[in-house]
């Protein structure tokens, strides 16, 4: 499918209609990748889900909601940015594929302050901007994807510089007398990611692909529910308060109540009291509990990116360990029952240097355990990227000399391109030595503490032979 101009202007039309007036509640990246947006529009809260790097680049109209989770980057832009403001309007560019989405929010003294957010579905990117007139002028405020002059003689986009938007394709190749299409364009997108979706899940292995995702889900759902009666219940408690001032309130004014009425008050009183002490008693448990299951959703995390990355011949290992992260009996968390081949052996994913180095990857959460546990020696140095999933990569010199800035510079950029930051151009990469790695109690194998970290800001690159 080729998302031609006409399409995207078809689209905008489509999506304006959809979403206008609709105020955004948050934003976040979807399992598979997706940069999402949650608007509340027509009563109800769709997610305008955003897949530039897809192929062909598509944006869609879904239901459901966002996983919980601390977001860096573009996507936390994008929250702190525009949380609470409204969409007033969705354009596209005339003879690209572009699509603007304005955001307004009026203060008390009647003054609107717009933002824009610049979706390039050809060539690829998304760009939060302040102020901007028409396509262009106003200041980036963030990209998905970054680049200065020097990686592009045409244009840059940096935050803090002002929007270009890619030059126009000349009016000779522009078809002028596309058709638009027939009914809806946004159903159609629809239509062709879940027909592409249905080819892909008809490959060999995806029964057990799917199935792990759907014990990964439900985890995730009861995970998210759980918190929230959590959340619930220390409203509760914090406003406990207020039953200690009732109970007050009845003994101040004991004396002025008939006697007939008088023991029913106290035991009203007494039952006030002692709720308000339950709930204050609660709170450390609540606490307790709520620091537990915020480490299970870091987890199902985890898990729902090593699931994204594995090969077919990985899937049983990706079983295993969500059976025992998870607490759950062998037969439930593996699809199909089928049983782990610990016969199978492999060779770690690996790179030699010119200057002799070995930097081997960690292609699967036990593959990243036994690299960082069981392979490295205690002054390798270790490779991860910061605050998001990803492998673990080692760095190993066979005569124990110092490693060149070179290799530290290829082993960050491996960790980087084997990470759920893939597609940024700037991740930020953290090492230190392997006897400073530490497993996290009761986590899934990858999730580790580490300390005297030193970090590098480097390019993804895959580069492991």
């Amino acid at each position: 499918m080729r998302t031609s101009p006409t399409i995207v202007q078809q689209a905008a039309r489509e999506l304006e209609a959809r979403l206008k007036g609709g105020k955004l509640q948050d934003a976040g990246r979807l399992p598979d990748g997706r940069v999402a947006l949650a608007l509340w529009s027509h009563g109800t809260t769709q997610l305008l889900c955003i897949d530039v790097f897809g192929s062909p680049p598509l944006m869609t109209l879904e239901t459901g909601e966002l996983p919980i989770a601390t977001e860096q980057g573009f996507v936390r832009s994008l929250v702190t940015t525009l949380r609470g403001t409204t969409v007033l309007a969705v354009q596209a560019r005339k003879n690209d594929r572009i699509l603007r989405f304005d955001f307004g929010v009026r203060s008390r003294f009647g003054v609107v302050s717009l933002h824009a957010l610049i979706v390039e579905l050809v060539p690829r990117f998304g760009i939060l901007v302040k102020d901007l007139d028409g396509f262009e002028g106003g200041t980036i405020i963030s990209a998905l994807r970054e680049f200065s002059l020097a990686e592009n003689q045409t244009r840059a986009i940096e935050a803090g510089r002002p929007y270009e938007p890619p030059p126009l394709r000349p009016t000779t190749d522009v078809v002028e007398q596309e058709r638009e299409i027939a009914g809806s364009v946004l159903e159609m997108f629809t239509q062709w990611r879940s027909t592409a979706w249905e080819k892909q899940a008809s490959r060999a292995g995806n029964h057990q692909r799917n199935s792990i995702l759907k014990t990964l889900r439900n985890a995730e759902h009861r995970t998210r529910n759980e918190l929230a009666s959590i959340a619930e219940k220390r409203m509760k408690a914090v406003a406990r308060e207020d039953l200690r001032a009732e109970g007050e309130g009845i003994f101040a004014t004991l004396h002025e109540l008939d006697e007939s009425v008088r023991n029913e008050a106290k035991e009203r009183a007494a039952e006030l009291f002692a709720h308000y002490r339950k709930l204050g008693a609660s709170l450390p448990h609540l606490d307790e509990r709520e620091t537990k299951l915020r480490a299970r959703h870091e987890n199902i995390t985890h898990l729902q990116w090593e699931l994204e990355r594995a090969e077919d011949l990985d899937l049983p290992d990706i079983a295993e360990v969500v059976s025992q992260t998870l607490r759950m009996s062998p037969r439930a968390a593996r699809p199909g029952n089928v049983r782990v081949n610990r016969q199978r052996k492999r060779k770690p994913l690996e790179l030699r240097t010119e200057s002799g180095s070995r930097i081997l990857v960690g292609r699967t959460p036990i593959e990243n355990a036994e690299l960082t546990f069981r392979i490295a020696q205690p002054d390798d140095l270790w490779f991860h990227v910061q605050g998001q999933p990803g492998a673990h990569v080692i760095l190993h010199r066979d005569d124990r000399s110092e490693a060149p800035d070179e290799d530290i510079v290829t082993a960050a950029q491996l960790a980087a391109y084997h990470s759920k930051a893939r597609n940024s151009t700037k991740v930020a990469v953290d090492y230190t030595q392997r006897k400073h790695v530490r497993k996290r109690p009761d986590a899934a194998p990858g999730l580790v503490f580490y300390t005297h970290p030193v970090t590098k800001i480097v390019e993804p690159q895959s580069q492991a032979s």
